[in-house]
């Protein structure tokens, strides 16, 4: 029994350990960099977190814009190239990539609003957190009764 106290206590500490670092990162603290934007077909850059950002383009000529998804090529945003500010959710850390569809030449500068999980992943861990520490008491319940109801 010590074996799988010791299995369900690692899971939780590795869960609660994880669920601290999500919260503790501040927005200040990821920094992407500018990115040129028309030089290549596509312009990637990396998330080290999953975000909430602002991006900002600045040059000349007029296209739409894409934001892909480099590790599963899903589009996770589209839009048309001009002096505005666009807010998009990264959903999950990785990398990430700009498709410019037009005579764009110019750079794209991101800033992070917010930072951490998605809400998915929040559930995720919460909900294996809870079960973890329902089975855990369960196995110290069942030792100290030894199963006498």
């Amino acid at each position: 029994m010590n074996l799988s106290r010791l299995i369900l206590i690692t899971g939780m500490v590795v869960i609660t350990v994880s669920l601290i670092l999500q919260t503790i990162i501040d927005e200040d603290e990821i920094i992407y960099p500018i990115i040129p934007l028309g030089i290549s077909e596509i312009s990637g850059f990396y998330s080290p977190a999953s975000a909430l950002v602002e991006i900002s383009f600045t040059g000349s000529g007029s296209g739409n814009f894409s934001i892909i998804s480099l590790e599963t090529r899903e589009v996770i945003y589209t839009g048309e190239l001009s002096e505005k500010i666009v807010r998009v959710v990264l959903p999950n850390p990785g990398y990430y990539g700009f498709l410019i569809n037009g005579s764009y030449s110019g750079t794209a500068t991101i800033r992070p609003i917010a930072i951490g999980f998605p809400s998915d992943n929040w559930r995720v861990h919460l909900f294996s957190l809870s079960s973890l520490i329902f089975i855990l008491s369960m196995t110290i319940w069942r030792e100290k009764n030894d199963w006498k109801i």
